[in-house]
């Protein structure tokens, strides 16, 4: 019982630190902040970038799923490998 408490607590805290620093829970919206930080451009090129690269890619309607890998490609090999 004492684990399932802390698991729970752990999920509990990792959501609300995501919505403090993306203000969000879905992870195009961290794609696109973090591919603002990491190129230096304004978010709204950061946004046309990634979804230019998704296009390139087959992708017209990014899901979750899409956004999240990108985002770790993104993390995992810096921005000019995610964003293309």
């Amino acid at each position: 019982m004492k684990i399932l408490v802390l698991v729970l607590a752990l999920i509990g805290a990792a959501g609300i630190a995501t919505v403090v620093r993306y203000g969000s829970v879905h992870p195009c919206e961290w794609l696109d902040q973090d591919t603002a930080s990491e190129t230096g451009l304004p978010e709204l090129l950061a946004q046309a970038r990634v979804r230019a690269a998704f296009l390139l890619d087959g992708i017209t309607d990014p899901s979750a799923a899409n956004c999240l890998t990108a985002w770790w490609e993104l993390k995992a090999n810096g921005a000019e490998t995610a964003a293309k």
